[in-house]
């Protein structure tokens, strides 16, 4: 968990923290590769140049002790004075010892009590047949090369050469090598990560562009997104953002034209279902007036009743016309638009169009609807389809002299209106299904099936919601929710 609490969150971060590592453990494990290559070659190079040394020392030295067997000189001074002379011409060599096959010390350029070398006793080196080179640490401290070197000629031996050469200027020269290779390591990976680092942010710099033209996108004004230019992946994600914008723009145009189609399609049906009372309404006035031409014909010398008859047909010509103008009005196609909408004036416009068929069943209409209501956002002839819908709905569930309940109010920033109607109610079992397209529960020829589900995707498409709950048999409340307009 802690671990992951430390974890850096943006992209860039860890694709540095990543490549970072890995760039860092790869450069750590070819500079340990790399030096302990060059450890064995230096190792090596000493050892021979050491080895090289005690030969050539070597060779000296036996000649010193085959003349000194032939009793031509005394080898004990000639080989210290010897000795002397060539730790002097070595500053490197720290001891010299010779010892004979007997493991007497012949001459040494050390004067401790102790021996200096610490490869093995006394014995061990007398029995080592072939040069021998080892690395090691001297008790005081210091390391040391130290070479053993059997001394013979032919199948007799003269002894044994102990040389030790000081390792420390070696153990100097791989920690100057591992700083350098730490340097560079350090110095390749920082330049990847500042070259990733820029590389990364150019990039993202494209993506946060392309994001923010996804976000500002306006499908009711399209436009080519405002993107530098770029001729890589990037660029090649950017031109074809713009065709998918292009593709979106005509898909939603050919979905508006056949959701408007739809709507206007369901108006036309409402009509239909207005039909009844809007026919009763323009049948009165027009026998009236026949009644009244009837009249005039029977006695056309009666000035005062003919004038009396032609404003009584003018009446009745003008309510026909006022319920045509108002039935054209509701079914005209007209061009979508949003606008300020006063939600009251919406139900009491519906309202005089539902008069009719109201009249026919007796139904009372209660309305209450708040005044200074919030204007909404909205299409005005679309949330009067939804409205119309709604209450035609109500007017089919309610029985002859039922009650139909209509209101509205804020509530915070949003506008409610409910349409409730006492009527037959829906089962537990269809309450899920109602909003369904071509759902139904009204017998075949009385409805589409579409009216609920065209009213939800209107609702929907203003922001807002329709909810509806019911009680068989006892009432049913249809609620729209809008959000009231920003004005």
């Amino acid at each position: 968990m802690i671990l992951r609490s430390l974890a850096p969150r943006g992209l860039r971060a860890r694709i540095l923290l990543m490549v970072g590592l890995t760039t860092t453990v790869l450069m750590m494990l070819m500079s340990w590769s790399m030096l302990y290559s060059w450890r064995g070659v230096l190792v090596r190079q000493e050892k021979a140049n050491a080895q090289a040394v005690s030969r050539a020392f070597s060779v000296a030295v036996i000649d010193a002790l085959i003349f000194a067997d032939q009793d031509l000189y005394q080898s004990e001074g000639f080989l210290g004075n010897y000795v002397d002379l060539f730790m002097a011409q070595n500053p490197r060599l720290r001891t010299i010892t010779i010892m004979d096959p007997a493991g007497s010390v012949v001459a040494r350029s050390w004067n401790r009590k102790d021996p200096p070398w610490v490869t093995g006793t006394m014995k061990e080196l007398l029995q080592v047949d072939r040069p021998l080179a080892t690395i090691t640490r001297t008790q005081e401290g210091p390391w040391v090369l130290e070479t053993v070197m059997p001394m013979r000629t032919g199948e007799r031996k003269w002894g044994v050469l102990v040389l030790a050469v000081e390792a420390d200027s070696i153990r100097g020269q791989i920690q100057r090598n591992f700083i350098l290779l730490a340097s560079f390591s350090v110095a390749v990976t920082s330049v990847m990560l500042l070259l990733l680092w820029l590389m990364l942010s150019r990039l993202l710099r494209s993506m946060r562009a392309l994001v923010t033209a996804m976000d500002t996108v306006d499908f009711t004004a399209p436009r080519k997104p405002d993107l530098p230019y770029r001729r890589d992946e990037i660029g090649t994600l950017y031109k074809h953002f713009h065709h998918m914008q292009q593709r979106v723009q005509q898909s939603r145009d050919d979905l508006m034209k056949a959701q408007h189609q739809v709507w206007h399609a369901e108006r036309l049906a409402a009509i239909g279902r207005l039909a009844s009372g809007l026919a009763h309404e323009i049948n009165n006035p027009l026998n009236g007036i026949r009644n009244c031409i009837y009249a005039i014909r029977g006695d056309l010398d009666n000035r005062r009743q003919t004038a009396e008859y032609l404003e009584m047909m003018d009446e009745g010509l003008t309510h026909a016309s006022s319920v045509i103008e108002k039935l054209l009005g509701f079914a005209r196609k007209q061009q979508a638009g949003m606008g300020p909408v006063n939600i009251n004036e919406s139900v009491e416009a519906v309202q005089r169009l539902v008069a009719f068929n109201l009249e026919r069943k007796e139904v009372t209409l209660e309305m209450d609807l708040e005044p200074e209501l919030p204007l909404v956002s909205a299409d005005r002839q679309l949330i009067q389809e939804v409205i119309m819908n709604l209450m035609l709905n109500a007017v089919d569930a309610v029985q002859e002299k039922g009650v139909i309940r209509v209101g509205t109010r804020a509530l915070g920033d949003e506008v409610v209106l409910e349409v409730r109607d006492h009527g037959h109610g829906i089962e537990a079992g269809q309450i899920d299904q109602i909003f369904d397209p071509f759902f139904t529960t009204k017998e075949a020829g009385e409805g589409t099936g579409l009216g609920l589900s065209i009213s939800l995707g209107i609702v929907q498409a203003h922001g807002g919601t329709l909810d509806v709950t019911s009680e068989p048999g006892v009432e049913t409340t249809f609620t729209i929710t809008l959000p009231a307009a920003d004005l």
